[in-house]
């Protein structure tokens, strides 16, 4: 070999390391980004998981909130129909009150009251079921009601029907009818 291929031979040799040394600093820094990249992509994998793990424990907790608030208003509407109907069936046991029993009503209320005189207007089946006696200070006059009675004094008048005392009072009513039922 002469001089020339010697140093041909040292320039290839020079070339052939420093392309060995670039390819392997090379492949030494694809594995430092890719590396890095897999942990980047790991953290924000790990961070969306616990995001949405957040927000799944946010959408259970409000799921459950409001199934509670479902099933409250559920029982509430239950309650409200069961104090319902037991304030119809009341004014349709008024309603079919005994002659006894409605005398009863009807001398008890006035005598309880501050009413001392006026015209008495009552069921029609009962108006003759008071004595003059009774209704000493009071004229039971011809018109009459379907249920309870109504005395009139001049321009006052005295509601006591059943379903007018029952309107007037039902949030007593009620409140007696749910904490009878519902302690």
């Amino acid at each position: 070999m002469n001089n020339l291929d010697l140093i041909l031979q040292s320039i290839k040799d020079k070339a052939n390391k420093e392309e060995n040394q670039i390819l392997e600093a090379a492949k030494a820094e694809a594995k430092t980004i890719l590396e890095d990249m897999n942990k980047k992509a790991k953290a924000e994998a790990e961070k969306i998981t616990a995001d949405a793990k957040k927000e799944a424990e946010l959408i259970l907790s409000n799921e459950k909130v409001s199934a509670k608030r479902q099933a409250r208003d559920i029982i509430i509407s239950g309650k409200n129909e069961v104090i319902d109907d037991v304030i119809k069936r009341l004014e349709y046991h008024l309603k079919k009150m005994d002659a006894n029993s409605y005398k009863k009503y009807v001398l008890n209320t006035i005598k309880n009251s501050q009413i001392k005189r006026g015209e008495v207007l009552l069921e029609e089946s009962f108006k003759d079921i008071f004595t003059y006696k009774e209704m000493e200070n009071f004229t039971i006059i011809d018109e009459s009601v379907d249920e309870g009675f109504i005395v009139r004094d001049g321009k006052v008048e005295y509601d006591n029907r059943f379903s007018s005392l029952i309107k007037y009072k039902i949030d007593d009513i009620k409140k007696q009818i749910s904490d009878s039922l519902f302690k």
